[in-house]
C-alpha cells in the first residue's frame, strides 16, 4: 500500500523544452500536496449501427496539468517562485518578467518495488500561475498551477540522474510580519492573497498528440485585501478610482524574511456588508498594474537573518 508519507517530489530545470538534462541533478521540493497528472481528449465513432453499439474509441490530444502545493520556506521553493513569475533572482530581488523556464519533475513512491515502477517522470512542466494566501492563523501557503507535455512511468531512475534531498526548514507564518498599504502600516488587515496568472496555453499540431512549447499571455496579477471596517480611507480609494500599493512581510522562526510588494494597483470593489452581529470586514479585490518605478507588477525580496 502506498501512502502520501512515502511520496517524494523532485525537480530539475530543462535546458531544452520537454527534454530531461543529461545526468540530471534533481532537487527535492517539500510539498504539501499535488494533483499533477495526465488528461486526454478523446473521440469515439459516430457510425450508426443497427445494434446501437459504439465500435471505436480513440485517445486524442493530451497534456499534463494540476497543482503543486507548498508552505513558504526559506529558499526551498525559490526555483518555483522564480519560474511562476517568469523572472530571475537578482541577488535577493525577484520581479515578474518574461523569462520562461520548463522543468522535468520526478515523483517517487518509495514503498513501490522496481517491478511496480515507483517513478513518474514528467517533462515540459511550466508554471502557469501562483497563488499565495495570508490569514490570521497558520503558515503561509503557496499553490502553483502547472502545464506540461508528457509523463512516463519508470522502474528505475533515469540514467545518470541524482536525487538531492532538502533539509526540513520551519515555514513562514503571518504572526511575525506586517502589511503596509499606501506606505502606511495596516494593522487592521484580516486576510491578503494574490494570484499571478501567465496565460500559458498548449499548442497542438497535426502529427502529434503532445503540445509543442505552449504560448504565453499577459502577466495578470489580481488579489484581495480584507480589513476591519474602521474608516472610509480604503473604500474612498476604490470609490475615487485612486491607485495605491501593498506590501507584506513574513518571517520564519529563524528570522529570515520574504517581502512581497505590489507596487501599483487599483481596487476593483469594496463595500461594508453587514451580516449577523460580528465585526464588519471589508473585502477589497484589486488589480495589479505595471509600475514605472519598479518596472514590473510584482516584487519579491528575501532577507536572511542578520
Amino acid at each position: 500500500m502506498t501512502q502520501s508519507t512515502s511520496h517524494k517530489f523532485y525537480i530539475v530545470e530543462e535546458a531544452e523544452y520537454g527534454v530531461l538534462p543529461a545526468a540530471a541533478q534533481f532537487v527535492e521540493v517539500p510539498i504539501t500536496g499535488t494533483t499533477l497528472g495526465l488528461t486526454k481528449n478523446a473521440t469515439q465513432a459516430n457510425t450508426i449501427r443497427s445494434d446501437r453499439q459504439i465500435a471505436d474509441y480513440r485517445d486524442g490530444t493530451q497534456q499534463i496539468g494540476g497543482d503543486i502545493k507548498a508552505e513558504l520556506q526559506w529558499q526551498t521553493i525559490d526555483m518555483l517562485l522564480e519560474a511562476s513569475v517568469c523572472g530571475s533572482w537578482d541577488t535577493d530581488t525577484l520581479k515578474s518578467g518574461t523569462a520562461r523556464r520548463s522543468f522535468s519533475i520526478l515523483r517517487h513512491f518509495t514503498t513501490l518495488s522496481g517491478s511496480d515502477k515507483p517513478y513518474q517522470l514528467y517533462s515540459g512542466i511550466e508554471l502557469n500561475n501562483i497563488n499565495i494566501q495570508l490569514g490570521t492563523e497558520g503558515v503561509t501557503s503557496a499553490t502553483f498551477s502547472a502545464i506540461g507535455k508528457s509523463v512516463e512511468v519508470m522502474a528505475d531512475l533515469p540514467q545518470g540522474a541524482v536525487l538531492n534531498a532538502t533539509a526540513q526548514i520551519p515555514a513562514f507564518d503571518s504572526f511575525s510580519g506586517q502589511v503596509t498599504e499606501g506606505g502606511n502600516n495596516l494593522a487592521i488587515a484580516t486576510e491578503l492573497g494574490f494570484t499571478l496568472e501567465n496565460g500559458i496555453e498548449p499548442r497542438f499540431v497535426i502529427g502529434s498528440n503532445e503540445t509543442i512549447r505552449p504560448s504565453i499571455g499577459l502577466s495578470n496579477l489580481t488579489g484581495t485585501l480584507g480589513v476591519y471596517f474602521e474608516n472610509h480611507a480604503l473604500l474612498e480609494k476604490f470609490l475615487n478610482g485612486e491607485n495605491s500599493d501593498i506590501s507584506f512581510s513574513m518571517a520564519d522562526p529563524q528570522g529570515n524574511q520574504y517581502i512581497v510588494k505590489v507596487p501599483n494597483l487599483r481596487y476593483t470593489g469594496g463595500q461594508p456588508d453587514v451580516e449577523g452581529t460580528g465585526a464588519i470586514i471589508v473585502s477589497l479585490p484589486f488589480q495589479g498594474l505595471f509600475s514605472e518605478t519598479d518596472k514590473t507588477n510584482l516584487v519579491i525580496e528575501r532577507k536572511a537573518k542578520v
